[in-house]
């Protein structure tokens, strides 16, 4: 009996894999409806279609472009991007998890261990407390992992708070925005187009996060007013995390599977599913495997975010020079951000003044 603590798209994607497998899966989520509330920007690379093809109705837009925006620069960058609703891209993937044979029980909050193979749930919707044996436990209930606290995984990582709301605002709707400099400390904002007439916008950041955001809504705007919000928290990636302890695994947010460049998380965790089934399934160590099939692009990503965090505002000036080259812009849409390995050494040779970018991040 494997269970599985959250219901999001790393936690539904393992439980499909385990129950194609022939595993008795069970996945709890503590919400009454899964994919609620969104905390989430929903857009993806093309990569996401290499795990499994995206229905129509998950999908809000496809983006051609996106426009990179500095102090005193801007260019537009062909790319190839996936808005997604992501309300209707957890529940996709939690049918998937069903449909192949795992159970989902919704409003089931996870409290703690009774021993080894037993874990505490609470049944929101009766208010009553139960017993569940597993042999196998998965944390894939976010950055506040119960689950980790709960096993004594020390956590010991960072959170950027990810502010975003749904604003009135016409824009692109082949092009989403990410904008970068001073007004946009250790992390950057983001316009993302849901419609003609609404769009998210958001930042990340460590601290003051509500006044870099409302500066960010005025300048963009010229408004204060928001739609809805859609706000969470932006795990750091942690090389040094561990995410497996005796028979308990943690996966996605909880174990801190997330680009550091952008925030993105979908994409690393679902790759993360397919080493963890593995894993489980061969009964290898999911530590070192993480890490050998991940760990490097993921640590990439971190350095890159180091870098990017010591920028001057004329520093990202010139990273928007460099980019606007054509052959450049090719490489940039050949190679996407799923991809840092071949992507950052195709720049490289190409344009050898990255090279002074490079000795940042690797020094």
């Amino acid at each position: 009996m494997i269970t599985i603590v959250g219901a999001g798209p790393a936690g539904s994607y393992l439980g499909y894999l385990l129950a194609k497998q022939g595993k008795e899966v069970t996945i709890l989520e503590e919400h009454s409806k899964i994919g609620s509330p969104v905390q989430c920007t929903g857009i993806v690379t093309h990569s996401i279609e290499k795990f499994f093809k995206l229905k129509n109705e998950a999908i809000a837009k496809r983006l051609d472009k996106v426009i990179v925006v500095s102090k005193n620069g801007r260019i537009a960058v062909n790319v190839d991007e996936i808005v997604m609703w992501r309300d209707r891209f957890d529940m996709f993937v939690a049918d998937m998890a069903e449909d192949a044979g795992a159970e989902i029980l919704p409003s089931h909050q996870f409290i703690g261990f009774d021993g080894r193979n037993t874990i505490i749930v609470k049944d929101k919707k009766n208010n009553r407390i139960k017993r569940i044996k597993a042999d196998i436990i998965v944390g894939a209930d976010g950055p506040y992992s119960a689950v980790a606290k709960a096993a004594g995984i020390n956590s010991n990582s960072k959170n950027y708070i990810g502010m975003q709301a749904k604003v009135k605002l016409k824009t692109d709707t082949t092009a989403f925005e990410t904008h970068f400099g001073s007004n946009f400390p250790n992390f950057f904002g983001w316009v993302v187009p849901e419609s003609e007439e609404i769009a998210r916008l958001g930042i990340g950041c460590f601290e003051n996060a509500q006044e870099h955001f409302y500066k960010f809504l005025n300048d963009r705007t010229g408004s204060k007013d928001v739609v809805c919000w859609e706000s969470g928290l932006i795990p750091l990636y942690n090389p040094k995390k561990m995410i497996q302890k005796d028979n308990v695994y943690l996966i996605g947010d909880a174990a801190t599977q997330v680009k550091a460049t952008t925030g993105g998380g979908i994409i690393p965790s679902l790759k993360a599913a397919q080493t963890l089934c593995d894993c489980i399934i061969s009964n290898k160590n999911y530590n070192r495997e993480f890490k050998k099939n991940s760990g490097r692009e993921l640590l990439l990503h971190l350095k890159i975010r180091n870098t990017l965090n010591k920028f001057s505002d004329k520093d990202y000036d010139r990273l928007l020079s460099l980019m606007s080259q054509e052959k450049v812009r090719k490489i940039l849409k050949k190679y996407d951000r799923d991809t840092p390995i071949p992507l950052v050494a195709n720049l490289l040779l190409r344009e050898p003044r990255f090279l002074l970018f490079s000795k940042m991040i690797f020094s």
